[in-house]
């Protein structure tokens, strides 16, 4: 009888795990299903933590596409977990569950005559755990990584598109609302025929990274403990790193010699092994500095897009000028994770070694006091650097992660432009291994399933109406004023970030330690 339920445990486990082959490589699926029969045969039907609080939050990759134009209430979503919840200062899940979910309710924009604004409520409710059963629980979308729209009380928000520059710019009226707005001609004109609008309709491709959080307690008493992975390094490793960090700076400068982001990451493994992680973990090298360059910038901040190759500024570390550069973003121009690396020409366990400095953009504003727009960032560095370990070991491209304490490095520091940096001031070392890029690519602009209206004349008639109703409703001095003072609020909003949530987040690294087995899971939306 025992084997009878054993037997049907690992054949339901297989089946479910045949599901999340879509952004799995063939041996890895062959190997999370190896994994759940060993944890069937040998694992404690008892854990250190018996329940996950509410409010606790962690990350998953789509596998999935959903749009507000076309997805329906009740629609399956499906998602692998990157990042687990963390319980006892631990994961409690393996990466690579698979979690299943539905979409709630989807208003889209259409003709933009109801809504002018798309949105898009999606919830998950089951976990698949390592043996196979489902797992029931309450989670509720609270952020996507590196996108333009919002998200407020689980609902995706996306963009007002009359909201972008070119819709401001484009509306200069100065009465009080009326049904017949249009006193200039020649705007009429110009409005008519050049506008371009953003698309306001909401899209999240497969590979996009989403962070849930938990509305109800989550049971987890039966499941089995995770072993705890040890990060600590040998005594000959160590002696290497600090011999290196030694002779070095621990913070980057700008060209005029400010001091700017914190060296936060180093990693050991040949340049060719550098660039294939990055490559196969949906990072992009950036452009060089360019008045074609600039234009592409100017373009996406008019049409609220991204750059996904947009140049980073140059900085220095002891002297020299980065020699790598990488960068992830979605669909945003305002936000995007990069960091930049430089060769060292001291050695880690006799590979090459790379000193990095990680950021993570939030936002962007025009500096009056630089006549540019500048990023804003993330105060939580170590979150941000722990996200990019994860993608790369979720890339099956890292070999093991270290770190390195360093007790006197300052907590609290501030970068170039006045922004916080808080940090425990842990260096993670990450050791690359060969590994290729995924076989299966995702894109924006090649969606999946419909984003928006198929006929462009339908698409300009679309524009028309949300111009018509922007002015009636937004084209006079009333709400001029309340628009200036909104954005005067939000320029100075980055300095209080609510970070009332930052103890729920997981703070654990994922690495192949604490990939059971050693996964590898494309991002498959690399090419924006």
């Amino acid at each position: 009888m025992f084997i009878f339920s054993l037997a049907s445990v690992v054949v339901f486990a297989h089946r479910r795990l045949r599901r999340s082959c879509l952004l799995l490589q063939r041996s890895t699926c062959l190997s999370v299903f190896s994994f759940s029969c060993f944890l069937a045969l040998h694992a404690s039907s008892t854990s250190a933590c018996d329940h996950i609080p509410a409010g606790k939050s962690f990350w998953i990759r789509l596998l999935d596409p959903v749009a507000s134009y076309s997805s329906k209430p009740g629609a399956t979503i499906r998602a692998i977990l990157i990042q687990s919840p963390e319980c006892s200062d631990g994961p409690v899940f393996p990466a690579g569950l698979e979690l299943e979910g539905e979409v709630i309710a989807v208003h889209k924009v259409g003709l933009g005559i109801k809504h002018e604004t798309a949105s898009l409520e999606v919830q998950f409710d089951r976990l698949v755990t390592t043996n196979g059963d489902a797992l029931p629980l309450a989670a509720q979308v609270v952020e996507i990584d590196n996108a333009r729209e919002t998200v407020r009380h689980g609902v995706i928000h996306g963009i007002n598109a009359t909201n972008s520059p070119q819709g401001r710019i484009t509306s200069r009226l100065i009465h009080l609302p009326t049904y017949n707005p249009y006193t200039d001609w020649g705007l009429l004109i110009y409005r008519s025929i050049f506008t371009k609008l953003p698309e306001p309709e909401i899209y999240i491709p497969p590979g996009t990274d989403l962070r849930l959080q938990l509305n109800l307690s989550l049971d987890v008493s039966d499941q089995p403990e995770l072993p705890r992975a040890s990060f600590q390094m040998d005594e000959y490793e160590r002696g290497d790193v600090e011999m290196l960090l030694s002779k070095s700076s621990e913070r980057t400068s700008t060209r005029s010699g400010k001091d700017a982001d914190l060296v936060n990451i180093l990693f050991v493994g040949s340049r060719d092994q550098v660039q294939q992680a990055f490559t196969a973990s949906g990072w992009l090298p950036s452009d060089h500095n360019s008045t074609h360059a600039i234009l592409k910038q100017f373009e996406a901040v008019l049409t609220f897009s991204n750059y996904p190759t947009m140049p980073i500024s140059k900085q220095l570390l002891n002297g020299d000028p980065q020699t790598l550069t990488w960068q992830k973003s979605f669909d945003s121009y305002e936000k995007r994770e990069h960091v930049r690396l430089w060769i060292e020409p001291s050695e880690v366990d006799g590979q090459e070694a790379w000193l990095g400095a990680y950021t993570r953009e939030t936002s962007a504003t025009f500096s009056v006091k630089y006549h540019n727009f500048i990023h804003h960032i993330d105060r939580n560095v170590d979150e941000g650097v722990l996200m990019l370990v994860r993608d790369l070991s979720l890339a099956g491209c890292v070999d093991s992660v270290r770190q390195l304490p360093r007790p006197d490095f300052p907590q609290l520091t501030f970068n170039s432009t006045g922004d916080e940096m808080h940090t425990d001031g842990v260096l993670n070392v990450v050791h690359l291994k060969d590994c290729e890029r995924p076989a299966v690519e995702y894109s924006s602009r090649h969606p999946l399933v419909p984003v928006r209206p198929g006929s462009r004349f339908t698409r300009y008639i679309r524009t028309q109406v949300l111009l018509y109703k922007s002015d009636v409703v937004r084209g006079n001095l009333i709400y001029g004023g309340y628009d200036l003072t909104r954005i005067a609020i939000r320029t100075f909003h980055h300095h209080n970030e609510d970070y009332s949530d930052a103890g729920n987040r997981p703070l654990s690294p994922v690495s192949p330690d604490t990939l059971f087995p050693s996964l590898s899971i494309s991002n498959a939306a690399v090419a924006r």
